[in-house]
C-alpha cells in the first residue's frame, strides 16, 4: 500500500523580498546561460502525497561579486505558487545593468526533499522492514514540520552556491579531460581574478556545475559538470 501523509494542506504566505528593483520578470536576458529543468521526474509516493502549497510567489535575493570585481550581481530565487510537489523555482543571476546572465529552473520540491531522510534508519532486517519504517516515518511528519523545513530551506538557499578559490582553479588544470570548456579553463588560469562558483543541479540527487563569467565570450561559461 502506498504511504499517505495524514495532514491538511499547509498554506505558505511569504512576503516578497528583494535586494533591489532589478529582480522583476521584465528584465531582458542577454547572453544568458540557462540550465533547463529536469522534466523527466517520476514522483515517489512521498512526493505524490505531499499537499504543501505555496500561496504567493516567494522571492529571495543576495548581492555577490561574480561577473566582474567592481560591481555586484543580483542572485535571485523565485518560487512560483502552487503545490510544492509540482511547482517550479528559478535561480537567476542579473548583472549590474539588470541583464539576466544565468538561469536554472528546477522543482520547488527541492526545498522539502531532505525532510524525507530520517536521522537514523534500521540497521537490521531486510527491505520489508525498511519500507515499513519509512512509511511510518513519512506518516509521522506534520504540517508544521513541512512548513518549517520548507521555510528554512528557502532562507538558506544561497548557502548551496559557493565560491571556489584561486588555488582550486589552478588545480583544475590537472583535470583537463573532465573540463567542459577548455578555452574557458585557459582564460581562468591566465586570469585568476575570474570568480568561479559552484551551483548544484537542484533537480539531481547530487552533482552540479562550476561556472564563471568569461570576459572573452562576454557570458557565463560552464567550466565543469560534476557528480
Amino acid at each position: 500500500m502506498k504511504p499517505r501523509l495524514l495532514f491538511l494542506a499547509a498554506i505558505i504566505t511569504a512576503v516578497l523580498a528583494s535586494c533591489n528593483g532589478n529582480g522583476t520578470d521584465k528584465n531582458k536576458t542577454i547572453n544568458a546561460t540557462d540550465t533547463p529543468a529536469n522534466n523527466g521526474v517520476v514522483y515517489e509516493d512521498s512526493r505524490e502525497s505531499l499537499p504543501l502549497t505555496i500561496a504567493d510567489t516567494i522571492t529571495r535575493s543576495e548581492m555577490r561579486f561574480f561577473s566582474n570585481n567592481e560591481t555586484k550581481d543580483l542572485f535571485q530565487l523565485k518560487i512560483h505558487p502552487g503545490m510544492v510537489k509540482n511547482s517550479k523555482a528559478r535561480l537567476e543571476i542579473l548583472n549590474s545593468t539588470g541583464n539576466v546572465i544565468y538561469t536554472q529552473t528546477f522543482d520547488a520540491f527541492f526545498f522539502v526533499q531532505r525532510i524525507y531522510e530520517p536521522d537514523t534508519i534500521p540497521t537490521t532486517g531486510g527491505q520489508e522492514e525498511y519500507d515499513a519504517f519509512m512509511k511510518q516515518y513519512w506518516k509521522s511528519l506534520t504540517a508544521a514540520q513541512y512548513d518549517a523545513h520548507f521555510k528554512k530551506s528557502v532562507d538558506s538557499f544561497f548557502t548551496y552556491i559557493y565560491y571556489l578559490d584561486s588555488n582550486t582553479a589552478e588545480k583544475l588544470n590537472a583535470w583537463k579531460d573532465e573540463i567542459t570548456d577548455k578555452d574557458f579553463l585557459e582564460e581562468v588560469l591566465q586570469n585568476l581574478a575570474i570568480k568561479l562558483i559552484d551551483v548544484p543541479c537542484f533537480d539531481c540527487k547530487e552533482g552540479g556545475y562550476t561556472i564563471g563569467y568569461s570576459r572573452k565570450k562576454n557570458k557565463v561559461a560552464t567550466l565543469i559538470e560534476h557528480d
